[in-house]
């Protein structure tokens, strides 16, 4: 519009005072008040198509993320019960005397490495977005965020948790080398326990394991049980997180496709 000019429908309507046509007034305004009306009305219809169409990504991704994390805490899960298993093994060897042996080579490793408790995985990154960008309320399904808000209250405790239980940790072989030595071995086959990781051709590290130097020390007793001790408490929470994850799969899945 040019500097100095009345836009047209103005002129129009000024014309309409004048002349006393009220009709024509009316339809004048009627015509602007639709105006607008239709305008917001399609911009509302299009952020509606954006927010549904948005909704559509997340839920996508939120299935594809969940399986994922489900996935790989089934497979933690799996491997700490095989933890927990070798610990109940060689506390029959390590804390009675009802059992006269040695320990194997898996159990003599699971003791020497019973300070090692790694974080717990927990990341649904698209969680992370949405908590981050404001846009969890996109979400128009009251049971999965419901069911997301459950996983957002327990996912920090365990985190918290984890800060403390690895606050005071036992390294073993460091503290009582005389029951736990890390000896330099012949390589044998690539299946062999190796801790060294140093790719050495001829040579592996692994602990060896004086039972009766275990039994003897009260010191290491109290450590090794401090430390095994943290395992069952760690596998109550791979289960709570594994039936959270399940019921969130189970919600998603059964969304009507898009």
């Amino acid at each position: 519009m040019a500097e100095g000019k009345t836009p047209v429908f103005l002129n129009r309507i000024a014309a309409h005072l004048r002349e006393q046509n009220w009709f024509a007034l009316a339809a004048e305004f009627l015509i602007v008040v639709s105006g607008v009306f239709l305008g917001l009305q399609a911009a509302n219809w299009k952020e509606e198509r954006q927010e549904r169409e948005d909704e559509a990504k997340i839920l996508a991704r939120l299935q594809a993320e969940t399986a994922t994390l489900l996935g790989v805490v089934r497979q933690e899960r799996e491997e700490l019960q095989t933890r927990a298993d070798l610990y109940t093994q060689a506390q029959g060897v390590i804390f009675t005397s009802a059992v006269r042996r040695q320990l194997t080579e898996k159990e003599c490793s699971v003791v020497a490495a019973s300070h090692i408790y790694r974080r717990e995985a927990d990341q649904l990154p698209i969680l992370e977005e949405l908590l981050s960008t404001g846009r969890f309320d996109r979400l128009k399904d009251e049971g999965i965020k419901s069911q997301l808000r459950r996983y957002i209250l327990f996912r920090d405790r365990p985190r918290a948790n984890h800060e403390e239980r690895t606050n005071e940790l036992f390294r073993l072989y460091s503290r009582h080398p005389d029951a736990i030595q890390i000896a330099a071995l012949p390589r044998g086959a690539d299946t062999e326990l190796d801790w060294g990781y140093m790719k050495n051709p001829d040579v592996r590290f692994a602990p060896q394991c004086n039972v009766e130097e275990m039994r003897s020390n009260r010191q290491f007793l109290n450590e090794l049980f401090d430390n095994m001790g943290r395992n069952g408490h760690v596998l109550l929470g791979y289960e709570e997180r594994e039936a959270l994850l399940a019921e969130l799969q189970r919600r998603l899945d059964e969304l009507p496709s898009s």
